[in-house]
């Protein structure tokens, strides 16, 4: 959205009996004149507007004047210079071909409510949605709550005005707030207030659980119960005797029979499958040594199972598993060559010094040589017609063709220009030299010299072809593709594989073929060094039941737990599994485990709770703080390209940092070690330039509106700042309305003069004179 503030009229409101005030649409409007003409006042009338309040005079309120008075006989806000009228504030928006027009009005008799006339209420000052700018229709029907204000310009709109659009005059009050609280002033900026709102909730719910847990009542009738429970065990429990309860399992939940309380009422057939299972665990126990061969063998086989593809890798990869960076080079080196080859194969005529650079094999000063003969080349193929260029071109073909044909056919007496037979090789060289010296002929004295120049390169470049031939003949037989393709494409899984090569290294199975890509190879190895993996199992003499692993894991979360199972334990273990069932036999002692179990039940309900709450309660904070940091750091960047083109000349650096230590903190760094807010070390003027660059990065960032109200910005700023400030606004901000007051006129000139030499409309008003016109 784009609303910008057209018009303004005020009435009976503080400095003002009447104002109107038509802003037109420049960039920058200025409003100048002496202190007390009411630019101030102008600003406390928009604030109040939007926001419903004038937040510094709130705050004033609160810090200087007693709490216990609610009745005062004036009011601040309310004109009475010119008889006792209703006070109104009307302001009109625009958005393109959109008008809206809001005001603030409050009605003589509401000042009458000596109670509306402490400073720090402002209910009375009611919001309405007019129909047009010049009416008076402040009825129910266009009466709006102040929430309206948010729906038309934006979430958390009011409460972040004074962060996002309005700088007061002076400095930004949240400079000067701890470094630790500053993150909670910008709460709705940040939009974590709902956040906080739940960690509170989380901490009372804790204190009330706590509360609850604490109880002497509860204490003391658990307390009874458990004495009595003794007493009545001791009774059932003459005949068998006693026994403690030891937990022998290890997985969770734990099964029936390990559970302390066995029985919440006796049923027979459960009681017999709990012995049950300690029969069964029990009869395990002689054949410990065979389940564990019988666990090791099966590790084995599910390792090579879970290692398939590193084993199939490695059968087929074998010694040359470590090559691939070498390939890797050695395949860039080739592909090098291969492209200086067909630079070479383009001719001396036509290759250009950036890909001679490119060619390798160059002796000590020659690439320097050839380039200057490029040069001279492309001067001399400038000054010949088109017809000695062809012809001194022909000359180097010809020469190209008779050296390949050289190679290819040595003794040939077959001419390969035009296929003549010359009975002989020399004939055939000797008629093709003659033909080729009658074109030389032709050419004048720029054109021979062009043939010369490129006979003197051809040689040259035939010096790096041989270079490059000479290089592939070293490199390409020792440079494997199919291995190189195999590597690359298992380059993810190397490290696997290399780490499966060592153990089998370790294990005394080492790997001595080199790479192969026939399948029938590669699966023969992989056979072979799946058997001797397998060939490190035992023989089996006993077998073990069908059942051992399901037995086991039903109790133990590792074999290692079962072998260290004393059978002592699992005769206490039946013993005990006796008593309870004795002891749920009484019904007089089941009543008092149930009351004592309920109250138990109770406790551990209440811990779970307050152990879950406590865990949402970190868990919020991590959260808040995690979106603070990472709202923090958006306007981390701006805000240091803003500081330091405001504060230029600070002494300890160029532009401020932002550090917000995991969400917790908000703290201004300079580029030097400090452990101080930078706010410590500044001067009245840069806390003020610093002010103003953290302002207009929020705006910068967060604000919907492009509305931009600053009270006396100059006031603590010297030249430098201010012409700093004035580029940063006309440059960054210049899609925002500014409005800007100044007491000192030639600043304020100053201003306008710089946004419209920067193609921007401004204009000015004349506070001192608007308020004597207007008296």
């Amino acid at each position: 959205m784009s609303w910008k503030i057209a018009r303004i009229e005020v009435s009976s409101f503080k400095a003002f009996k009447h104002i109107d005030l038509n802003l037109g649409t420049s960039s920058l409007l200025t409003l100048d004149g002496p202190n007390g003409y009411g630019k101030t006042s102008i600003f406390d009338a928009v604030e109040l507007l939007l926001t419903g309040q004038i937040k510094r005079i709130f705050n004033l309120f609160t810090t200087l004047m007693t709490r216990n008075k609610s009745n005062y006989d004036d009011n601040l806000f309310w004109n009475t210079r010119s008889g006792k009228k209703d006070l109104s504030i009307k302001i009109e928006f625009i958005d393109g071909d959109r008008r809206l027009v809001l005001a603030r009005h409050a009605p003589v008799k509401s000042f009458e409510t000596k109670a509306n006339n402490r400073a720090d209420k402002f209910k009375h000052f009611a919001l309405y949605e007019l129909p047009a700018f010049d009416s008076t229709d402040y009825t129910p029907a266009n009466l709006r709550k102040d929430e309206y204000l948010d729906q038309v310009f934006g979430k958390n709109f009011r409460e972040n005005f004074a962060f996002l659009n309005y700088l007061e005059q002076g400095q930004n009050k949240l400079l000067h707030t701890r470094v630790d609280e500053r993150k909670d002033a910008l709460g709705n900026l940040f939009d974590i207030n709902d956040v906080a709102a739940e960690i509170e909730n989380c901490r009372s719910i804790t204190g009330k659980l706590t509360k609850y847990l604490s109880d002497e009542n509860r204490r003391a009738e658990e307390q009874r119960l458990n004495s009595e429970c003794i007493a009545l065990r001791e009774m059932v429990q003459a005949d068998l005797g006693s026994v403690e309860y030891k937990k022998l399992s290890t997985v969770k939940p734990e099964p029936g029979w390990d559970k302390e309380e066995l029985f919440l009422t006796y049923a027979q057939d459960v009681h017999a499958q709990f012995l049950e299972s300690i029969r069964k665990l029990n009869d395990l126990l002689p054949l410990k040594a065979a389940i564990r061969i019988r666990a090791e063998n099966e590790a084995i086989e599910a390792d090579i199972k879970l290692h398939a593809q590193s084993l199939n890798s490695l059968a087929q990869l074998g010694t040359d598993l470590n090559k691939l960076d070498e390939l890797d080079a050695t395949k860039k080196e080739i592909d090098q060559l291969t492209r200086a080859t067909t630079i070479i194969k383009k001719g001396a005529s036509v290759i250009t010094a950036e890909q001679a650079r490119t060619l390798p094999g160059w002796t000590t000063g020659r690439l320097g040589w050839f380039e200057e003969q490029i040069t001279t080349r492309n001067d001399l193929q400038r000054k010949n017609t088109a017809n000695e260029s062809s012809a001194a071109e022909l000359v180097r073909l010809k020469q190209q063709l008779l050296d390949e044909h050289a190679k290819l056919y040595p003794n040939d007496s077959l001419c390969p220009l035009c296929g003549n037979d010359w009975k002989a090789h020399a004939s055939m060289l000797k008629a093709v030299e003659e033909r080729a010296q009658k074109i030389a002929d032709v050419l004048g004295k720029d054109g021979k010299a062009l043939v010369a120049l490129i006979t003197s390169m051809t040689t040259e470049l035939a010096t790096i072809e041989a270079y490059i031939q000479a290089r592939e003949a070293i490199l390409k037989p020792g440079y494997n593709d199919a291995l190189h393709k195999a590597l690359t494409g298992a380059k993810n899984r190397l490290p696997a594989i290399e780490q499966m090569a060592e153990r089998l290294r370790a294990e005394g199975i080492r790997i001595t073929f080199p790479f192969n890509e026939d399948e029938m190879v590669v699966a023969t190895r992989l056979e072979e060094l799946r058997n001797l993996m397998r060939a490190k199992k035992t023989d089996e003499t006993v077998i073990p039941p069908e059942d051992w692993r399901q037995i086991i894991d039903a109790v133990f979360k590792d074999l290692q737990d079962f072998y260290i199972l004393d059978p002592q334990d699992l005769k206490n273990k039946e013993l005990y599994i006796k008593i309870k069932a004795n002891e749920a036999q009484s019904s007089r002692l089941q009543k008092c485990i149930k009351e004592l179990e309920k109250i138990q039940r109770d406790n551990d309900a209440a811990n779970k709770a307050k152990e879950k709450v406590n865990k949402l309660r970190l868990t919020l904070e991590k959260a808040e703080q995690k979106y603070a940091d990472q709202t923090i750091s958006e306007i981390e960047l701006i805000f240091h390209i803003y500081s330091g083109r405001l504060i230029q000349n600070y002494q300890r650096g160029l532009g401020l940092f932002i550090e917000s230590r995991d969400g917790k903190q908000l703290r201004f760094l300079t580029a030097e070690k400090s452990d101080h807010d930078a706010v410590m070390s500044m001067s009245t003027g840069q806390v003020s330039a610093l002010s103003l660059a953290f302002f207009l990065s929020l705006n910068k960032v967060y604000a919907d509106v492009p509305l931009i109200l600053i009270d006396d910005p100059s006031q603590s700023l010297d030249e430098v700042n201010v012409a700093s400030l004035t580029d940063l606004l006309r440059c960054e901000l210049k899609h925002c309305q500014l409005i800007v007051s100044s007491h000192e006129e030639d600043i304020s000139t100053y201003m306008r003069y710089r946004f419209n030499r920067a193609g921007l409309t401004t204009s000015s008003l004349n506070m001192q004179r608007l308020a004597k016109e207007a008296a």
